[in-house]
């Protein structure tokens, strides 16, 4: 799982409004007759020629490129090159007043010649740039340079990523350290955003604190408010950073408050960012209301792929075939293709949308296809990586079931000549990414049989340099490879190349471990570790994966979010680990945020805990969680609320409008439209039934009071009709010991089904005497005085992958409802049985006696 701020791309990462831009005049009368031409050019043309002339004194040249900035992004793409040409001609005209120029004068020249694209490389500028970072080395604990000059400079640097930023900019930091202290109003704020952003390598933990600081004053006394929407955002950007993000969950929840009240009035390109900013943290569930009908309009006034994104989460299932036209409608539309990052707006519109439709997808992808680059200097800018793992994901959601041919080919050999022939090929973070998608897809020589030799040799030489996030893009692109190419047999060759590939991921395992010492991991990069050992096998049984699992014990939970509370429930589910103080953490989570966390949070922490028999100590904590869902009912899927219930009768905390609103007709039609537009046929609709029968199931022996009829016996018995029992080795042996006990099989029955549904490796019958007796022909009650006997054969699964002894929640769930259905529960474990100490001659057949000898 890849780690991103929501809105981080680069054109959305750069100050679109140039805040503090703006060049105070020192030509002293604004109205000679300079300014008064300079004020009536209407082309590029005029203004370029006014700068020709030696006569213009600075504050109009520096005038004259404001003025340009502004023309420039009215121009198409042909014009703007050529004013870019022109700009580098006449330059060198600057070059004699550059020593002459202020810091303001020298940071607005720089950032908005970088913004009409002039190199670095042009003498003047570069001229421009040293002399503004010689004046800031200078006034280093002498004179503070002002705000706005470096905020313009920051931004300037890091257009298109020239500069190794932390070098170039390392003496801002002492004059940012003292506007933080001098921070007083909206302005500073905004500036002080745009350059913490911008500076963010060199931003310590105590400077970043008494900036959030800062910012907090700034919202209680009201400075801040929805009244300052631009600051607010510029704010949340800049927490939202990746680096830090996960330190700053209550600020970012606030700014996130603070903006709900004005979601209605928000501009375009403004309600897009608090939209996926809202997507990407889950929280605050306040303001789903007010995004879904301001979004839901701004598709009405602005129907592209990006609106149609922002949209679809909030959509209910009447407007998906609506959506679903619109959808259709933009794809095969060429207009809608040539807006900025479209083919990433089509994808999340694709995979929120849930579509199934094969042709769809095929329209989608063989677009994508079209638009690859196919030149060396587009290939050089690795832009095609972003499809790369959009497609990684997209094959992961839809279950390994759908494929594109040409995609992958045309991808897979963009990357293999990146690996060979680019720099790309040489970076571990770039290399990672690249050799990925090769390794899940092929269409390389020999791909039927094994990895390029390259992917290996490189893979060997780069592993002490690969990232956290690095080693589970591999580990991705094997898993996918291993299901989807080599399902049904791995050759010796390729075995081996997966051997190796499993030490040196379990090697960097355990170097990220280790490192944590120093550098203690956070919740997110843990989640990241588990989850790339936990796509292969021969991974997951190694010592590493365990190790990994017990450093969640160590985890520093204060400063929770529900991002990382949602990546924790989705490994602990996966992995069976039982980890009680961050379980405990969890339901504290819900406790005290149950106003901001969504239902669907709330599903992920309850399914969690069920699944692994864990009871939080407070059920403060369950009544919070049953309140949240019946507040965003109407928001969630069916499945996740099913769940949800499903956990609660667990605990036995379900409220009965809970169920009333379960059981009726109108849910159970939402289920099954729910099934009708679902991604995978094969899986989800078997899913979600299932689940339904065990709602019912345990609201009808749990609760008979509601009154809830049992309607699942016909799911039950088609269920039985399909499935084929083939007994397992564990279960085989204990039969035969049962008959050699009995000697005779009717004393027994194997793989009994009871009225509710619940399958039953064996049940042996008890008369009043204690003595064995054959099965009655129909289901025995208490009051026929017949001991019924079910043993349970309770495999590893059973139970918490480190704990042995802790019962997972459907089985104690079970246990719990034989036991109510007039059953004596006995059960034998899978460790136990497999013991050294049973595999005595006898010690199996003693174990099943003294088990059997109810009396005592």
């Amino acid at each position: 799982m890849q780690r991103h701020s929501t809105f981080s791309s680069d054109h959305e990462q750069q100050v679109d409004d140039l805040d503090g831009c703006e060049i105070s005049s020192s030509a002293g009368n604004l109205e000679d007759e300079h300014n008064l031409f300079l004020s009536a050019a209407r082309s590029p043309q005029e203004l370029l020629d006014m700068v020709a002339q030696s006569q213009l004194e600075l504050p109009h040249r520096v005038q004259c490129i404001s003025m340009l900035w502004a023309l420039y992004q009215q121009l198409s793409g042909s014009e703007k090159s050529e004013l870019t040409v022109q700009l580098q001609q006449l330059l060198p005209s600057f070059a004699f007043h550059v020593a002459s120029m202020s810091m303001d004068q020298l940071s607005c020249c720089y950032l908005y010649l970088r913004k009409m694209h002039v190199p670095n490389s042009e003498p003047t500028l570069e001229r421009i740039l040293m002399r503004a970072l010689e004046m800031i080395e200078l006034a280093v604990d002498k004179e503070l340079v002002a705000l706005p000059a470096l905020s313009r400079l920051l931004v300037a640097i890091n257009l298109e990523r020239d500069f190794f930023t932390p070098l170039v900019c390392r003496n801002f930091v002492p004059h940012l350290e003292q506007h933080v202290t001098n921070c007083q109003d909206e302005q500073d704020a905004r500036l002080l955003s745009t350059c913490f952003f911008q500076l963010h390598p060199l931003i310590d933990a105590e400077m970043l604190a008494r900036f959030k600081q800062r910012v907090t004053e700034l919202l209680q006394s009201g400075t801040l408010s929805s009244a300052t929407p631009k600051t607010l955002l510029k704010l949340l950007h800049m927490f939202n950073q990746p680096t830090w993000s996960h330190l700053n969950t209550a600020m970012i929840r606030q700014l996130m408050l603070t903006l709900s009240d004005c979601v209605p009035t928000l501009e375009s390109n403004d309600l897009k960012i608090v939209c996926r900013t809202f997507l990407h943290h889950h929280e605050p569930a306040a303001l789903v209301a007010p995004l879904k009908q301001a979004t839901a309009t701004l598709l009405q006034q602005e129907p592209t792929a990006d609106a149609l994104f922002c949209a679809v989460p909030f959509s209910s299932l009447q407007q998906r075939d609506a959506y679903m036209q619109q959808f259709h409608q933009l794809l095969h539309t060429e207009s809608a293709w040539q807006l900025p990052n479209a083919s990433g707006h089509f994808f999340s519109v694709l995979r929120s949308l849930k579509v199934a439709d094969v042709r769809y997808c095929d329209a989608y992808w063989s677009a994508v296809a079209d638009q690859l680059p196919s030149c060396a200097q587009e290939r050089s800018q690795l832009s095609f990586l972003r499809h790369c793992q959009r497609y990684m994901n997209f094959n992961n959601n839809l279950g390994g079931t759908y494929r594109h041919q040409k995609v992958e080919r045309k991808l897979s050999h963009l990357c293999m000549d990146s690996i060979e022939q680019d720099l790309a090929g040489r970076l571990p973070t770039k290399f990672a990414r690249l050799a990925a998608f090769v390794l899940g897809y092929g269409h390389t020589p020999f791909d039927w049989k094994k990895f390029p030799n390259i992917l290996l040799s490189k893979i060997l030489s780069m592993a002490p340099q690969f990232t956290i996030q690095d080693c589970f893009l591999l580990s991705r692109g094997m898993q996918i490879a291993c299901e989807l190419r080599f399902r049904q047999h791995i050759p010796h060759a390729l075995a081996m190349q997966l051997a190796t590939m499993d030490s040196i991921l379990i090697a960097c395992a355990e170097r990220h471990l280790s490192n944590s010492e120093e550098q203690p991991l956070n919740a997110s990069d843990l989640s990241i570790i588990v989850r790339t050992l936990s796509h292969r096998k021969t991974l997951k049984n190694s010592q590493v994966y365990n190790q990994a699992l017990a450093h969640y014990k160590t985890l520093q939970c204060n400063d929770l979010n529900s991002r990382v509370v949602r990546e924790m429930a989705y490994n602990f589910n996966a992995s069976h680990y039982y980890v009680p103080e961050l379980l405990e953490s969890m339901f504290d989570y819900v406790a005290q945020q149950h106003e901001h966390i969504t239902g669907d949070t709330v599903e992920k922490v309850l399914t969690c805990a069920y699944n692994l028999g864990y009871t939080p100590a407070s059920l403060e904590a369950l009544d919070y969680a049953a309140l949240v869902l019946i507040r965003d009912f109407d928001h969630m899927s069916g499945l996740s609320l099913v769940q949800s219930c499903l956990a609660l009768c667990f605990y036995k905390a379900i409220p009965e409008q809970l169920i009333n609103q379960v059981f009726c007709v109108k849910f159970i039609q939402r289920i099954e439209d729910e099934i009708q537009i679902c991604y995978s046929k094969a899986t989800y609709p078997g899913m979600v039934l299932n689940r339904v029968m065990q709602l019912n199931r345990t609201v009808c022996l749990d609760m008979p009071e509601t009154n809830v009829p049992w309607f699942q016996q016909n799911y039950v018995e088609a269920q039985l009709s399909k499935k084929h029992v083939v007994p397992s080795a564990f279960n085989t042996d204990v039969k035969q010991l049962l008959r050699d006990l009995f000697k005779d099989e009717n004393y027994f029955r194997c793989n009994h089904t009871t009225p509710y549904g619940y399958q039953i490796d064996f049940v042996i019958h008890f008369d009043k005497d204690k003595r064995p007796m054959p099965a009655p022909a129909v289901e025995a009650t208490m009051l026929d005085r017949i001991t019924k006997v079910a043993i349970l054969l309770l495999k590893l699964d059973s139970f918490c992958e480190n704990d042995l002894t802790a019962l997972r929640g459907p089985e104690s769930l079970k246990i719990k409802h034989l036991e109510m259905m007039g059953y004596k529960v006995l059960h034998i474990n899978e460790h136990d049985w497999n013991s050294k100490y049973m595999n005595a001659p006898g010690a199996k057949a003693n174990y099943l006696k003294c088990l059997l000898q109810i009396s005592h």
